[in-house]
């Protein structure tokens, strides 16, 4: 028993890794969840008011608070908000003498991570303390590699505890405060101009214009009017003097991005450019002078491309001064966690909804995924998920079957294993869940994916279909390729 001050009596159970605060007043309870969480990896503390728990809260910083709502000195959901204020960024589960529905959506509500009622449930009680615990990891690890990586590399709206990705910000660092153009190659959605961005903000140009342009986006024509600007009269529709994105970043930096998907021809104007500094307004005969930072991007491979004649080989060399290569998400699974963290937070704060946590099951499938999309889907996925589980837990089987194991694409929605922990009507929604995912995926693959069709099949609407298709994570475009 460690010693505390009268104001700071808590009762200690160990001196190790995670740290759990239990606020209740009845003495058995209490001494039955200890029972229950007792682990050499824990260190429990217990108080039986919830003054005595706020006041020691900044100095103990809990990695969990298993609150009783029926506290005498602080009960029903205005607890959870006076300690979510005292205690910002640790998992608040919510426990209660009676089972009631409405105090549970309420407790949630207001930001418990789960709620639990009497009498206690062991293994319920374990499951609900493993995930609040792996919540709050979780974000003790995205802030220290947001923080590791603002201090040691000054970016800071990326992050990454990854090897790989380490080392690339290791090679903005050395080149950034040089004018050396930057070659940037990866995958689609790896984060190219992400890395641009952080080259630029850490040059010495970094108050100067920063302008991106996808190369891709434009015909042969509209993207040398783009790049270079345009005269009056020069073509159909040019009614007026317009300047290109080489003069809009004058004294800056110039991200090109999908370099390789570029004409010939543009790539000879290119070149002049890089070369000389200067060139003509489409329709110009005088000469412009810019002083512009190149950083460009593909996931073309460039050398092959040289080798089919689709690229200028002086091109290539003139642009691969400092070449930097982007890992795709599936070479970097450490991150996966972190940025999925990171996504569902910012997703949460910009819808004001309550993001879901995600069970460790969920969590292995998504990191084993192969992330053909890489970061720009994980993020978008995410999305999907703070929307379609508001408040609620991501479980394996609300992911979409794209993404699931061969095993468990097979397993989805065959078969249901009666878990007697839950309560039954918890069991009973799962059940019915899995029978609607596994009845809608067979209909849409029988239809090849027609919507309409399916809708008919199953007896409603299409509104009702395409609703539960978002909730069950169903794309339709799996379905048509079948």
């Amino acid at each position: 028993m460690t010693q505390w001050t009268p104001r700071h009596r808590l009762n200690q159970e160990s001196t190790l890794r995670e740290t759990i605060l239990i606020v209740e007043d009845n003495e058995a309870r209490t001494d039955e969840i200890k029972g229950i969480l007792r682990q050499e990896s824990r260190t429990i503390y217990t108080t039986n008011s919830a003054a005595e728990a706020i006041s020691v809260c900044h100095d103990l910083l809990p990695d969990l608070i298993i609150l009783s709502i029926e506290i005498p000195d602080l009960s029903g959901p205005r607890a959870i908000d006076v300690f979510k204020d005292r205690a910002p960024g640790v998992p608040i589960l919510a426990i209660s003498k009676f089972h009631s529905i409405g105090d549970a959506v309420e407790t949630m509500r207001h930001g418990a991570v789960d709620y639990l009622a009497a009498p206690m449930n062991a293994q319920l009680l374990l499951k609900a303390t493993d995930r609040a615990l792996q919540e709050a990891r979780l974000s003790g690890e995205l802030d220290k590699a947001r923080q590791q990586v603002r201090d040691k590399f000054g970016i800071s709206h990326m992050l990454t505890r990854s090897a790989k990705m380490l080392h690339v910000f290791d090679q903005v660092r050395a080149v950034a405060s040089t004018d050396a153009t930057v070659l940037i190659r990866g995958e689609t959605g790896t984060g190219k101009e992400l890395i641009t961005r952080a080259i630029h903000e850490k040059s010495k140009r970094r108050d100067k214009p920063f302008i991106s342009v996808n190369c891709g986006a434009f015909t042969e024509s509209l993207l040398e009017s783009e790049l270079f600007g345009h005269e009056k009269g020069s073509f159909t529709g040019a009614a007026g003097r317009r300047q290109g994105v080489f003069e809009m970043a004058d004294g800056g930096t110039l991200f090109l991005d999908e370099l390789g998907e570029t004409s010939l021809s543009v790539q000879v104007n290119l070149l002049r450019v890089l070369e000389e500094m200067e060139f003509r307004r489409v329709g110009g005969h005088e000469k412009v002078r810019v002083d512009v930072r190149i950083l460009a991007a593909t996931n073309v491979t460039l050398e092959k491309a040289v080798a089919d004649g689709r690229f200028r080989e002086d091109l290539y060399y003139r642009l691969n001064v400092f070449p930097i290569e982007l890992p795709p998400l599936r070479d970097r699974p450490e991150d996966i966690p972190l940025l999925m963290r990171h996504f569902l937070d910012g997703a949460s704060e910009e819808y004001n909804v309550k993001a879901p946590m995600v069970t460790s099951e969920a969590i292995q499938e998504i990191v084993e995924y192969k992330w053909p999309g890489n970061v720009r889907q994980l993020r978008a996925m995410c999305e999907r998920w703070v929307i379609t589980r508001n408040s609620q837990r991501l479980e394996r089987e609300h992911l979409p079957t794209t993404m699931l194991s061969p095993e468990q694409k097979a397993d989805a929605g065959a078969s249901f294993s009666v878990d007697e922990s839950l309560p039954m009507n918890e069991l009973t929604e799962r059940a019915v869940q899995k029978i609607e995912k596994a009845y809608i995926q067979k209909t849409l693959k029988a239809t090849k994916g027609h919507l309409g069709e399916t809708a008919r099949k199953a007896g409603i609407t299409r509104r009702t279909l395409y609703t539960k298709m978002k909730l069950y994570g169903l794309e339709v475009g799996d379905f048509r390729e079948i």
